[in-house]
């Protein structure tokens, strides 16, 4: 092949697929079946992407005699370029496919060239027939706004290497019926009422609604009910990712820098991924902005939550917490998390360092400026 010609093949590598076209839920189930080439699988809903990516593993290793001789699990600590490449390159034994995953808290630096290299490493997979391959990232790792079911100009560099698999956070209808099974599993009745009030004091996050099922089904058993009732609910329930997120920003903004840091600390020792924690701040403090121009205008906190189809109780709870603090105070919290999130994509740190370092930042800043009485 002459120079131009691989210049010219580089060169289209890095181009993204225009309107790449995202996998359905029903397209995903038949590449479960039957898997090849590769699989980039992000979105809000962990739990369902690690179940596909196994799903995936499994069918890649249907027929190897010993399937650990035909897979590689790459992370941030072993993966490199040419590890990358290794992995994918190496010749299947005593079966007919190998299986390559890479996982990553969070993508590779642009500015640093690492995104680049991701990319070119991967478009070598077709190279390679018998490789199957899934790169996976946590919720909040990539833009995960779609229009129209195709991807974003962010996760469409990496088609047509890789399928992309946007998994998004099941709504009501479908985490009830999944919930009402883990509960029949423990011998007891499952009432729709308490299974809707898990929901809305957990979230829809599905590896914290198994954790929180279980954890209330043990209850109501020891308390010798038949069924999960909504009071079992409410006594076993933890907060949610979001109430978490709350906290931490409410210690932040009365300059409480201590029990900010209790509340990371804790999300920390959960091994929350820093790139979701760090959309969890930013996305109360920007709904909190929001929030506090229409207090500003006078909007009642049932008309808030219409406006920004929010539960009504956390609408009352955003309202009280922006009383008394300042539109600028605010804003300066929002610029803080902005400038920490281009740290995190743009440099090799993605641990919870530059987390730690925004949370004494911006709990010093509301400090000076007296603090905020913000209570629950």
């Amino acid at each position: 092949m002459s120079e131009e010609k691989k210049k010219d093949k580089k060169e289209n590598r890095k181009k993204p697929a225009p309107n790449a076209a995202l996998l359905s839920e029903t397209q995903i189930k038949a590449e479960i079946k039957a898997p090849s080439g590769g699989y980039f699988f992000f979105g809000e809903e962990d739990y369902l992407k690690r179940h596909y990516a196994e799903q995936i593993r499994r069918a890649a290793l249907a027929d190897s005699q010993i399937p650990e001789m035909n897979e590689a699990d790459l992370d941030e600590d072993s993966y490199s370029p040419s590890a990358l490449l290794d992995a994918i390159a190496a010749f299947p034994m005593m079966g007919s496919h190998r299986f390559v995953m890479l996982r990553l808290n969070a993508l590779p630096s642009k500015k640093e060239g690492e995104m680049d290299a991701l990319i070119e490493t991967i478009s070598h997979l077709s190279e390679y027939p018998e490789t199957v391959f899934v790169l996976f990232v946590p919720s909040g790792a990539i833009d995960g706004a779609t229009k129209g079911g195709y991807a974003t100009a962010e996760s469409a560099r990496f088609a047509p290497a890789l399928k992309l698999a946007y998994v998004p956070l099941l709504g009501e209808p479908r985490l009830i019926p999944w919930l009402g099974r883990h509960v029949r599993e423990h011998g007891i009745g499952a009432d729709p009422a308490a299974l809707r009030e898990l929901i809305r004091l957990c979230g829809r996050e599905m590896y914290r609604l198994s954790s929180e099922i279980e954890k209330a089904c043990v209850l109501a058993k020891c308390r010798g009910d038949s069924a999960l009732t909504v009071d079992a609910v409410r006594e076993s329930a933890a907060l949610s990712p979001e109430e978490d997120a709350f906290a931490l920003s409410n210690a932040v903004m009365r300059g409480d820098r201590k029990t900010a840091l209790e509340c990371l600390g804790r999300a920390i020792k959960r091994a929350e991924p820093p790139i979701k924690l760090l959309a969890g701040i930013s996305g109360v403090i920007a709904d909190l902005c929001a929030i506090s121009q229409f207090v500003k205008e006078g909007e009642t906190s049932d008309g808030i939550a219409k406006k920004l189809k929010m539960n009504e109780y956390r609408a009352r709870l955003y309202v009280n917490a922006v009383r008394g603090v300042s539109q600028e105070r605010l804003i300066r919290a929002l610029s803080l998390c902005a400038e920490t999130d281009k740290r995190m994509k743009t440099s090799s740190n993605t641990g919870y360092a530059p987390l730690e370092m925004l949370v004494c930042a911006a709990s010093a800043a509301a400090a000076k400026t007296g603090g905020a009485s913000w209570r629950r």
